[in-house]
């Protein structure tokens, strides 16, 4: 049987992730226009 701890953990890190990542500053702006003078 899964152990219940080690679920609820792996999946708050993932949430913890999932968080951080789209609490990030930079993450609705767009990027540099450097892709466009090549």
């Amino acid at each position: 049987m899964i152990d219940t701890l080690s679920l609820l953990v792996s999946h708050g890190v993932i949430l913890l992730a999932a968080w951080r990542l789209l609490s990030r500053p930079d993450l609705d702006r767009d990027p540099e226009d450097s892709a466009a003078d090549a």
